[in-house]
């Protein structure tokens, strides 16, 4: 039982399925839940600590502290049952709001809102930056002659040679320096042109690369581009398919519908639905598959035993699982029949005939089984005129002559031989 989703119908329902995740997220933070696990942990913490105090304590204090671990003990136990009782409280709730809280948003959707615009990541490189030029080549300084200091005295008179062969030798040093010299600077031009032509290149290999870099990064929007625009011409498709009123569009249409249906984590994986329009009559014709009756969760609450140091499970009643049941099979009903009709917005539906049930294995035949819970037939016209804000379920069923089954719990089928319209 159930259909694959088409495409747009898989994309809604992937970012619904994650508004809902956020909102729950959201919401728990708010809930007395989170203050209930705080405490539990702070209980937890202190615990801990008190155990520790205990076992450095001396003989005298061991006691008061074993009586001080056991109270934040007991406390750490109590806090984690009010949280788990908590949860139930929400997880409840949620199930039986499942109709309450599909009055709250308008289940039309708008195919122009799913219309896509590529998004394109800012282009960067490695080879961004321009190779930086070389540094002008400088000239060293130009070496001078320094005569070595002249004799003075009484040693003048006779150091006069030796103070001649010196000037000699250092003039002898200058020159081979100042030669020196001119050789590096008949140099600089050729290592300046070196230098100039060793940036050209290296700037020429980074701009090689910056452009591979620049058409990959083209290559890939023109990709997004590509992707995003066959997503728009498929929805102009199912636009222009919409407006012809044909029975496949509109079947696409209704599945976005429910993948934006989403119903609370304990009973989502169990619940599906299939449907099929038909122009001629103008009738959607639906199977909806509840989740089985084991989906529903069974404790009612937790409690702490002392005496035993265990959290223990009080389980709800069969009557209270039966009503609970019945009224998630009416609430699944009469909300597949809300979301339908206010979502279309061009009155393309004038009926809807409804099936719903469970897949079960037949014990007897160990055979895939699908047991009829509800049938109905309802006109858009008598179902407007339905306050849903204000019902009681089951008695809407009876309005419509929904066939509903005796014992839902229990997996009793209906008998619709007789037929469902009025």
């Amino acid at each position: 039982m159930g259909r694959r989703r088409g495409f747009f119908a898989e994309m809604q329902y992937q970012a619904a399925k994650a508004q809902q995740e956020r909102a729950r997220q959201a919401a728990a933070a708010e809930r007395q839940r989170v203050r209930l696990e705080r405490e539990m942990h702070r209980a937890q913490v202190a615990a801990a600590q008190a155990h520790e105090r205990m076992m450095r304590a001396n003989a005298q204090a061991a006691a008061q502290a074993e009586r001080e671990a056991k109270r934040l003990h007991i406390e750490a136990q109590q806090s984690k049952v009010e949280s788990l009782n908590a949860n139930l409280v929400e997880e409840f709730s949620a199930i039986d709001g499942i109709l309450e809280s599909t009055l709250a948003v308008d289940d039309y959707v708008d195919l122009e809102k799913l219309r896509r615009v590529a998004e394109h990541p800012t282009f960067r490189s490695a080879d961004s930056a321009a190779v930086p030029p070389p540094a002008p080549a400088a000239a060293p300084p130009e070496p001078y002659f320094q005569p070595p200091p002249a004799p003075t005295g009484l040693s003048a008179v006779f150091a006069k040679k030796k103070h001649a062969s010196a000037t000699a030798e250092a003039q002898v040093r200058f020159e081979q320096a100042h030669a020196a010299w001119r050789g590096v600077v008949a140099e600089i031009p050729r290592r300046q042109l070196v230098a100039l032509e060793q940036h050209q290149a290296a700037e020429a290999e980074r701009l090689r690369r910056l452009a591979r870099d620049r058409q990959q990064y083209e290559t890939e929007c023109d990709e997004r581009r590509r992707v995003v625009d066959e997503e728009n011409a498929r929805l102009d498709d199912l636009i222009a398919r919409l407006a012809r009123n044909e029975p496949a569009a509109v079947d696409e249409y209704i599945g976005i519908v429910f993948s934006n249906s989403i119903y609370p984590d304990a009973i989502s994986a169990n619940s599906d639905v299939d449907f099929s329009y038909s122009s001629d009559l103008r009738e959607l014709s639906i199977t909806l598959v509840f989740p089985p009756p084991e989906a529903i969760p069974t404790t009612k609450s937790f409690r702490y035993v002392r005496a035993s140091d265990e959290l223990a499970e009080t389980r709800l009643t069969q009557k209270d699982l039966t009503t609970r049941y019945a009224n998630l099979v009416d609430n699944m009903t009469l909300r597949t029949l809300h979301e339908i009709w206010e979502s279309d917005r061009a009155r393309r539906i004038d009926s809807i005939s409804l099936v719903g049930g469970v897949n079960h294995v037949d014990a007897a035949t160990g055979q895939d089984v699908f047991v009829r819970l509800v049938a109905l037939a309802v006109a858009r016209e008598d179902f407007a005129r339905i306050d849903l804000a204000r019902i009681t379920p089951s008695e809407t069923m009876k309005h419509l002559r929904a066939v509903v089954s005796k014992a839902p719990y229990r997996l009793t089928p209906i008998d619709d031989r007789k037929g469902v319209r009025g």
